[in-house]
């Protein structure tokens, strides 16, 4: 069985066009396969579907409820926010006190670990688990402007705020 449609539309209701060639083809239980050609003035669309008679063309790659496994090695507790960390990579949080950069670090407040197989959650936090890392250098971010204004009452403040931050090279994590 095999079925073709030719369809003319503007390109305002060139994606409903779309749409309706597609779901009439999955309605029939097809697959379906659309091709688009629009034209040098660019006001008409072309849509063509051919729809064949098979089940097999239907299904997908990987299950959709699958993904890749996490690139995560711990969930650390870290400038006021929690961050994913994995080792020999670097991260940034809100400014650390007293770090200089070189010197080395250990973050305590691990939350949660992944060995590869299952995670371990802590209640909590992990007992025996830490991170350590070494402190790349302490900067400041980029500028963000605060604009306050009343209108028709002639109130205009501008302020601008620029957050300190410390950028850490994850070295090892411990897991417990």
């Amino acid at each position: 069985m095999l079925a073709s449609m030719t369809m003319t539309a503007t390109t305002a209701s060139a994606a409903s066009a779309r749409a309706r060639l597609s779901s009439k083809a999955s309605a029939e239980r097809v697959g379906t396969k659309v091709s688009s050609l629009i034209r040098a003035n660019k006001r008409d669309v072309r849509c063509e579907v051919t729809a064949e008679s098979s089940i097999n063309q239907i299904g997908f790659a990987t299950p959709p409820s699958t993904g890749a496994a996490p690139k995560w090695d711990a969930i650390i507790e870290v400038g006021g926010s929690q961050q994913f960390v994995s080792e020999g990579r670097y991260y940034e949080c809100h400014s650390l006190k007293g770090v200089e950069p070189g010197s080395k670090i250990a973050f305590e407040r691990v939350l949660g670990t992944h060995d590869g197989n299952a995670p371990t959650w802590g209640h909590p936090y992990v007992s025996g688990a830490r991170v350590e890392a070494t402190v790349l250098e302490n900067y400041d971010d980029k500028k963000v402007i605060v604009f306050k204004y009343r209108p028709k009452k002639h109130y205009r403040r501008k302020n601008g705020h620029r957050q300190a931050m410390t950028r850490f090279l994850v070295t090892k994590v411990v897991k417990a």
